[in-house]
Parts: structure tokens; C-alpha cells; sequence
């Protein structure tokens, strides 16, 4: 509110909450694949290693909901 009111940045920017929330997810995606390796490709956001992974962190949405 305090961002929305004066315009000045918000602690807790998208620049900031963005790459963690990242981290954070991955940790959970890489707590399903325990004993291996989980390759991430920042650039190109997926797996590489691990096609199973990728359909966790972009499943097919029912028609009329994809992104």
C-alpha cells in the first residue's frame, strides 16, 4: 500500500520475489526427485534432464484455461 501511495518501490519488488519464488518452487520440485540430479535451464525456465519435471511446472490446462 505504502508503494502504491508514495511510488516508491516496494520492499518486496518482482525483481526480488521473482527469482526466489523461482528457487523456492524448484526446492519443491527437486523434493519429488530425490537421489537425482535436477538440470535447470534459467533461460529457457525447464528441466533438462527430467522431462517428468517440466509437465509439473507446465501442465496441460483444461481447454479454455490455457495460459
Amino acid at each position: 500500500m505504502n508503494a502504491i501511495k508514495t511510488g516508491k518501490p516496494a520492499s518486496a519488488n518482482f525483481n526480488y520475489g521473482g527469482p526466489l519464488t523461482e528457487t523456492v518452487l524448484l526446492g519443491v520440485v527437486a523434493s519429488l526427485f530425490r537421489n537425482q540430479r535436477v538440470e535447470w535451464d534459467a533461460k529457457g525456465m525447464k528441466v533438462t534432464n527430467i522431462e517428468e519435471a517440466n509437465s509439473l511446472l507446465y501442465p496441460e490446462f483444461r481447454k479454455g484455461w490455457e495460459i
